[in-house]
């Protein structure tokens, strides 16, 4: 019997070796990402402040981008996540209140960081999402930018980031977004810019600058885990099913779905709701554009 709990503790002692050296290497790869430097200069944006530019710019933070999503309605940041496992992750005070990043922000700046997901430190931006905003057009980028330096200061000071051991797990072994600026192709040449209008083209540019890609999927089929049971839609024809343009448009307007469901508070179709009927109806007819397929996973 001694001998059976001398091996027993030493099999124990192996795996609890096994699991600090193994915490170990998580915490030093992902703190080696996190902390890598990146020189981005990109090209100068010409920064209007009409107010045909500030509003336009008003209308794609709000509606399309949903920075107030991520940011909070007065833009003066909010809480992620904030437990020992996943970490500490506030999202930054947009404005040039106390704590605000406005008054120290360059032209530059702001691109280098809503573009490539890069600090003013050259370090990568935590859960920006920079894969959608990427895409935007010089034009509608400089809107927004105009936009955000009009913004009324809020003092809100927030806290230091710190990324916790399963958020690092998550980032290694998994598509977490942790700092999605990383897989970006930051020397690729801006594409053209989209012509406005009630088409496949501009629904697409839409769709993709709107962040429906990050849950949805590169081929918006969805089926990705988001909180608790809850998986992103398929958006292809074979999700859509019968929905007609009207059945969508209400339920972005109404967050009620055809058959009288609501809508997953994770869909942020309170902000969606705000979008004009031709970007809606461009969405839409993008959408019945895509090829069908099935959920991921099916």
């Amino acid at each position: 019997m001694g001998r059976v709990l001398k091996w027993l503790g030493i099999a124990l002692g192996s795996v609890l070796i096994l699991i600090v050296i193994s915490v170990g290497v998580v915490y030093a790869i992902s703190s080696r990402a996190i902390s890598k430097t990146y020189t981005i200069t990109p090209a100068p944006l010409t920064i209007s402040a009409d107010s045909t530019s500030i509003a336009r710019g008003r209308h794609l933070a709000t509606a399309v981008n949903q920075c107030l999503n991520c940011h909070g309605d007065n833009l003066a940041g909010k809480v992620f996540v904030d437990n020992p496992v996943m970490g500490r992750i506030y999202s930054a005070n947009l404005t040039r209140g106390k704590g605000g990043i406005s008054g120290e922000y360059s032209d530059l700046d702001y691109v280098r960081a809503i573009r490539h997901g890069v600090g003013r430190d050259g370090k990568l931006l935590l859960a920006m999402p920079v894969d959608a905003f990427f895409h935007m057009s010089e034009a509608d980028l400089a809107s927004v930018i105009a936009y955000l330096k009009t913004i009324p200061a809020v003092d809100a000071v927030v806290p230091p980031k710190k990324v916790g051991p399963l958020a690092r797990a998550l980032y290694l072994g998994t598509d977490f977004p942790l700092i999605p600026g990383e897989k970006l192709p930051h020397d690729q040449p801006r594409p053209a810019e989209v012509p406005r209008g009630v088409t496949s083209e501009y629904g697409g540019y839409l769709a993709t600058i709107g962040g429906c890609k990050s849950c949805h999927l590169a081929d918006l089929n969805g089926g990705v885990p988001m909180e608790g049971a809850i998986l992103s839609a398929n958006l292809t024809p074979t999700g859509i099913g019968k929905w007609t343009e009207a059945d969508f448009v209400k339920a972005m307007r109404n967050g009620i779905r055809p058959d009288g469901r609501v809508l997953s508070a994770v869909m942020p179709w309170p902000y969606m709701r705000h979008m004009t009927d031709d970007e809606l109806r461009a969405l839409w007819t993008y959408l019945r554009s895509l090829p069908p397929k099935d959920a991921r996973g099916r």
